[in-house]
């Protein structure tokens, strides 16, 4: 059988609902993004060129643009995890 695209072992086994809900590549996207954020809000404290110092806002505002589209893909999916800082720290 196929349970949202997971294989199940045998008709008599119920498809494990929890792993029908694991979606690796998003939380690995999430991790990424968050680690991205960090990452820009380290070189925008370390800018000291205008011109720079303004791409890096320019950068944070796509970065946090992209960070609220994954946190809508997850709620839509019904995911509910709390990303640990260590779990996406450089």
């Amino acid at each position: 059988r196929n349970f949202n695209g997971i294989m199940t072992l045998s008709p008599r086994i119920p498809a494990d609902k929890e792993l029908a809900r694991y979606h690796p590549d998003l939380e690995a996207e999430l991790c990424e993004c968050l680690a991205d954020l960090r990452h820009n809000a380290m070189l925008f404290d370390l800018e000291t060129e205008p011109d720079l110092v303004e791409q890096r806002i320019y950068e944070r505002r796509a970065l946090q643009g992209r960070y609220h589209y994954l946190i809508g893909e997850a709620r839509r999916l019904g995911l509910r995890t709390i990303l640990r800082p260590e779990r996406y720290a450089e």
